[in-house]
């Protein structure tokens, strides 16, 4: 009963009403994952679509190279499994919880069988899937491109050599990065007095080193 008003009161909060009847409600199990926990990896075979309730997670690309790529940071309502549905094709990426985390999830089986006729649902899925392709594709080629210094100076200019941010964690998903790398480059620029980090905002010092950087993308 605990997991149906905690799913209830996520559908009702992202306003998702229209895509889910009350019986569709008990379609849905919740899972909680630690952070760090991997909740799917790559090439797993996928059997459920899975929308964030709280906390959030880190997807992770891993090259033939063996290196690991950090494509993008899911926070609620946000889902994933969904691609794969529709593609017919194991798990693309590893999802990995990046801080205590709830999913609701539903299986590919109960969604057919249940919501078959359901056309806001599948409007929505369809649109959701897209974007999602679009931003992941996008990630990927700045990331093989392109180095973080780079995107952030491209940033920088595009907002008239001054960020403002509400935390670095949002600055980061704003970004498509790693906290990590984030934090990393800011203070090469730091020491280097291309740039001056304050406590929620970066202010562009040399702007003729920012522009050189934004101009090999």
């Amino acid at each position: 009963m605990k997991d149906i008003e905690l799913i209830k009161k996520f559908i009702a909060k992202y306003n998702m009403n229209k895509l889910f009847s009350e019986e569709d409600i008990n379609y849905f199990r919740l899972s909680s994952y630690s952070k760090g926990e991997n909740i799917i990896n790559t090439n797993d075979e996928v059997k459920d679509i899975y929308f964030i309730i709280s906390g959030g997670v880190d997807i992770h690309s891993f090259l033939a190279s063996g290196r690991s790529i950090f494509i993008n940071k899911l926070s609620p309502s946000e889902l994933f499994g969904d691609v794969e549905y529709f593609g017919n094709i194991p798990m693309l990426f590893d999802v990995t919880a990046n801080s205590d985390t709830k999913v609701m999830k539903i299986s590919f089986e109960n969604l057919e069988k249940n919501m078959g006729e359901n056309y806001r649902l599948w409007k929505f899925l369809g649109m959701t899937s897209t974007q999602k392709l679009l931003k992941t594709n996008r990630a990927i080629l700045l990331k093989e491109g392109f180095n973080l210094k780079n995107i952030l100076a491209l940033y920088l200019i595009k907002n008239n050599y001054v960020i403002t941010f509400k935390s670095l964690n949002e600055l980061s998903q704003e970004l498509n990065v790693s906290y990590r790398n984030l934090t990393r480059v800011i203070k090469y620029f730091s020491d280097n007095g291309v740039i001056k980090k304050e406590r929620k905002s970066i202010l562009t010092l040399d702007k003729d080193i920012i522009d050189k950087h934004a101009n090999e993308i």
